[in-house]
């Protein structure tokens, strides 16, 4: 049944809770005024009507992986009582007792860290449902929040390991370990032209005076055309008022010249040919471009 009050809390667990790492993104059917956590949907799939091992009600649907076990919970509930369900195509889950562990690296010349490697805050060099570690480098220990909240950001293709850059071996791990990566990218490259900054090119007349009436973020082809540094690229001058050529297309400001330490416009020149090539090939590959970003 859908909500009668047209609210948007979720239909299973009953909570307006949007944090997507937590329980999952809301999923809303607007045409049947219906809302249900993401990670609620195995739980659509069973119709157990047996109570919670945590709250003692009715309606838990997570039992623990072990066939021994019989702890069956809510899944607000197991997350309370440390339940962990490793996401993949069949959605296990395994209660405190039962759940993978992570084993400390045997290295006399290790020291364990004393901060999250994500949040910076400090944290209980104790490997624990709330602290993990990356299997890979063994130095990246983090908050399981701080690694849930990195995953829903980064998405299924650019999370990895923070300090050793390690990405097969640290996102099967993570799974291991309960952690939910959404197999989409990541979210700042789905926000629409995150990086069309990155194109704009510098448009300004930093001449000491400028002579063009219409100001100096006049740009035309000609005399008040906008020569950009072809080192910098951050400074620019209209021919007219640096008293260029017509023809003039490589100009350095006179910070990128200083810089130069006096090996005179050849040295300069030269560098600006080779930049010129580069940053056309920048423009044109922006895949390239937002690599580098």
């Amino acid at each position: 049944e859908g909500d009668p009050e047209g609210g948007d809390s979720c239909a299973l667990c009953k909570c307006s809770d949007d944090d997507p790492a937590l329980f999952g993104e809301k999923v809303k059917l607007e045409e049947h005024n219906f809302s249900v956590h993401y990670f609620f949907f195995s739980c659509l799939l069973r119709a157990a009507r047996m109570t919670c091992y945590g709250c003692k009600k009715k309606g838990a649907c997570i039992g623990c992986n072990v066939s021994s076990c019989r702890r069956v919970v809510h899944f607000p509930c197991g997350r309370k009582l440390m339940f962990i369900t490793q996401y993949n195509k069949i959605f296990p889950s395994y209660c405190q007792d039962h759940s993978p562990t992570q084993s400390l690296c045997v290295d006399s010349d290790f020291s364990l860290p004393q901060s999250c490697s994500i949040c910076l805050d400090s944290i209980e060099p104790v490997l624990s449902y709330s602290v993990l570690k990356c299997p890979s480098c063994h130095a990246s220990w983090f908050h399981r929040d701080c690694v849930q909240h990195q995953a829903h950001s980064a998405g299924l293709f650019f999370f990895r390991c923070t300090l050793c850059n390690n990405k097969e071996n640290f996102q099967q791990e993570m799974v291991r370990m309960g952690i939910y990566i959404p197999e989409r990218d990541a979210s700042w490259e789905l926000e629409a032209n995150a990086y069309s900054e990155l194109l704009e090119v510098y448009n300004h007349c930093d001449s000491v005076t400028c002579v063009c009436n219409e100001g100096r973020t006049y740009s035309k082809k000609g005399w008040f055309e906008v020569i950009r540094c072809c080192l910098c690229g951050s400074r620019g001058t209209h021919r007219k008022c640096s008293n260029l050529k017509l023809d003039t297309t490589d100009w350095a400001c006179i910070d990128c010249i200083n810089a130069t330490d006096g090996k005179g416009w050849f040295s300069v020149i030269y560098v600006c040919i080779h930049l010129h090539v580069f940053s056309s090939a920048m423009v044109n590959d922006r895949t390239f471009l937002l690599q580098q970003f």
